[in-house]
């Protein structure tokens, strides 16, 4: 008599994988870290972190192996756009202002990629689900069980260009603002969860994310959390009827082409934000650079990789005002549209929105014709979600960051678990 271990399973080692690279990406090599955010680890340098590359090549090694048993190659065809933009961030490095860096960094981005697709496309849809959704509890509770008795667990410093930071929970999270997206896709989860199985554990567990929210006084998170709720719920409930189906995916095309039509009144809006260098806490001084340094590099960008912590000749220090030093404490751009904008230009970013803003919509619909899986409530709550934060942080293309491993989830539960997604409701 052969005694299968269910934990050895294929599938099972998949899952734990993913849910270790995920809790990996949130928490980073120094859990309930003190630094104030000034300091800039040298991971986010030029130099890149041995420890961090050599982690994410286990994690990429693991799943290779998984991946290849399973025999899931043919799972590529599923995804060619993502493979295209994927290309074009590697063919980068060929004009990258520091093509040395480019292309540690975009390797590194590519093995990350490369992780989760393999994974994902070895495990079923509900692992996946549950897989991030355990991750996430884990977290939320290990966060609030130290806050009270660990002074890492709660932002002790102030940030450039964020100087209410003291005080703000973050847990073991890396950063206020890394814990803000998770809890608000967790208790998106959570909600998913007690719509399945009706314990009362994960209400609790939507109280106690909720709460942490709060006290990180992550004021873009918070304030998307009640719209993409909605947002989800309302579309998972009316994509069964065929007429309304219809309707949205038609209303979605018309809000696209009215901000193209609209789009210069709304630059106009965009460029009187940026003379005030205060809004939007700072960030408003950011996107002038940003802005002023793609009109030189409109077309191709900078390089990915090239933008931001390159050493001293970095690009966009030319294009600052007054005292620059303030930009070598920079590593993003606080906009994932213009992060990838300067580093990929204008072509990058029209991949990259139809790769994870306009197609995945008309996926999501168009596999809603029929049956409609309670998964897409999920989806649609966090598509509007990082739809929207991409307009104020950096999620989009951040290699080792949580925030774009969980967009990377979703989108690949979308593309590569169709069968799942053929919903018959019981």
């Amino acid at each position: 008599m052969i005694i299968r271990i269910p934990a050895f399973t294929h599938q099972n080692l998949a899952s734990l994988l993913l849910g270790l690279l995920l809790a990996f990406a949130f928490v980073g090599l120094s859990p309930f870290s003190t630094n104030s955010g000034l300091e800039i680890e040298l991971g986010d340098t030029g130099g890149g972190s041995f420890i961090r590359q050599l982690v994410f090549i286990s994690f990429f090694a693991g799943s290779l192996t998984i991946f290849l048993r399973n025999q899931r190659i043919s799972e590529l065809k599923k995804i060619p756009l993502l493979l295209i933009f994927m290309g074009w961030c590697f063919l980068s490095v060929f004009w990258a202002d520091h093509p040395d860096i480019s292309i540690r960094r975009v390797v590194l981005l590519l093995i990350t990629v490369s992780t989760i697709f393999m994974l994902i496309s070895c495990m079923t849809l509900d692992q996946t689900i549950m897989c991030v959704t355990r991750v996430l509890a884990v977290l939320v509770v290990i966060s609030l069980i130290a806050i009270p008795i660990l002074p890492g667990a709660v932002h002790t410093g102030a940030e450039l260009f964020d100087t209410g930071l003291e005080g703000n929970w973050k847990g073991i999270f890396i950063h206020k603002n890394h814990a803000g997206p998770a809890l608000v896709v967790a208790i998106s989860l959570f909600l998913y969860q007690y719509y399945h199985k009706k314990s009362y554990v994960w209400l609790v567990l939507i109280l106690l994310a909720f709460i942490f929210l709060i006290f990180t006084k992550s004021k873009t998170s918070a304030a998307l959390l009640i719209p993409s709720l909605a947002f989800g719920y309302f579309i998972y409930k009316t994509l069964h009827i065929k007429s309304f189906s219809n309707v949205v995916g038609i209303s979605y095309v018309v809000i696209l082409l009215s901000i193209f039509l609209l789009r210069e009144p709304i630059i106009n809006g965009f460029v009187s934000i940026l003379d005030n260098p205060e809004a939007f806490t700072g960030r408003a001084t950011i996107w002038d650079i940003i802005l002023r340094a793609i009109q030189d590099h409109f077309w191709l960008g900078i390089g990915y990789g090239s933008v931001w912590s390159v050493g001293e000749d970095m690009l966009v220090v030319e294009y600052a005002f007054g005292w620059v030093d303030w930009v070598f404490t920079l590593t993003h751009a606080h906009n994932g549209y213009l992060e990838v904008l300067i580093s990929l230009g204008i072509i990058g970013l029209s991949l990259c929105v139809f790769t994870f803003v306009i197609m995945p919509f008309f996926k999501a619909v168009s596999l809603s014709r029929t049956t409609v899986h309670p998964f897409m409530f999920l989806f649609f709550s966090s598509f509007l979600f990082f739809t929207l934060h991409n307009m104020l942080e950096t999620d989009f293309l951040n290699a080792t960051d949580g925030r774009w491993f969980l967009i990377l989830i979703f989108y690949f539960s979308l593309y590569l678990k169709l069968d799942d997604l053929n919903f018959k409701r019981s």
